[in-house]
């Protein structure tokens, strides 16, 4: 997954929560800041992997 799938599953967790329960629930949100923390790492790895392959600028 990339960053952007891992913050579009959170998101869609805590929605989903927020919209059946009304309140979220301490195990969906420990899921989703998992996803979140997840997200961030893969952006962090997609920027430096598109910083090491772009081609070097003179």
């Amino acid at each position: 997954m990339n960053a952007a799938e891992y913050r579009a599953a959170a998101e869609r967790l805590l929605a989903k929560d927020t919209l059946s329960y009304g309140a979220i629930r301490p195990d969906d949100f420990r899921k989703a800041e998992i996803l979140a923390q997840l997200a961030v790492s893969a952006a962090i790895s997609e920027t430096t992997e598109a910083r090491d392959t772009a081609p070097a600028q003179h």
